[in-house]
């Protein structure tokens, strides 16, 4: 936490940020990969109190189980309650970021709502360092 204890909540209740990433590849092993760099980043934040939703660390299980059973979700309107009620935007730099339609639609929800967008490397940087 800074100094004054408010880097992290707001009022008396913790922010919470969304991790954005990009998820979909037609490599199995990219989606994979950007599923265990993602949940890695959430995990170090976590570890350092900040609270954060990682889409892709929830949905990406879900996925695979679903897949197994020959069944899919639409995340899009899940995701949207969970983008409603988040304080800030964390996009994780992963190649393909700036490509991502999932990605530029999550930063653009942010910035609509005049709430703060960083990058993965901005975020350490500017609050947690």
């Amino acid at each position: 936490l800074s100094e004054n204890g408010q880097k992290y909540t707001k009022g008396n209740q913790m922010k919470l940020y969304f991790i954005a990433c990009p998820y979909s590849d037609p490599d199995s092993e990219v989606v994979e990969m950007r599923f265990q760099t993602c949940t890695q980043f959430a995990a170090e934040l976590a570890v350092k109190g900040i609270a954060t939703y990682s889409q892709i660390t929830m949905t990406h299980p879900i996925n695979q189980y679903l897949a197994s059973q020959g069944q899919k979700v639409a995340w899009s309107e899940i995701d949207m309650a969970f983008l409603k009620r988040c304080d800030g935007l964390i996009v994780l730099t992963l190649p393909g970021w700036e490509k991502s339609g999932g990605v530029a639609a999550e930063i653009q929800f942010f910035k609509d709502k005049g709430l703060p967008v960083w990058t993965n490397e901005e975020f350490i940087e500017q609050l947690v360092n």
